[in-house]
């Protein structure tokens, strides 16, 4: 029986190479194949990431637009006008403002 060597571990049988030479455009197209596949795999992974950041985005905006429509609604009540109407003409003191009619 034969004693192997290290080094005829690293030398492929005439056989092994011939099959390996025979079959060289079928291990290119695997090998483009997977580079593809990476490749669509990172796209769809930064998509992913930047539907993340839209999405928070969206809700930050939709937080602003109710907190500024709940502040809307409060300063545009009588009382509230009011108040700001007498803090910048001292001359209505707690009086209902009047209405301006426009044809």
């Amino acid at each position: 029986m034969r004693s192997w060597k290290f080094k005829d571990y690293l030398v492929l049988p005439q056989t092994g190479a011939n099959y390996l030479l025979r079959n060289l455009h079928f291990f290119g197209f695997l090998a483009a194949l997977i580079l593809l596949y990476i490749s669509i795999v990172h796209q769809g992974q930064g998509r992913v990431r930047e539907y993340q950041a839209l999405k928070q985005d969206v809700k930050e905006m939709r937080s602003k637009y109710l907190k500024m429509r709940s502040e809307a609604i409060v300063n545009h009540q009588q009382s509230e006008i009011t108040k700001h109407l007498s803090s910048l003409d001292g001359t209505l003191k707690g009086s209902v403002p009047k209405m301006i009619e426009t044809h």
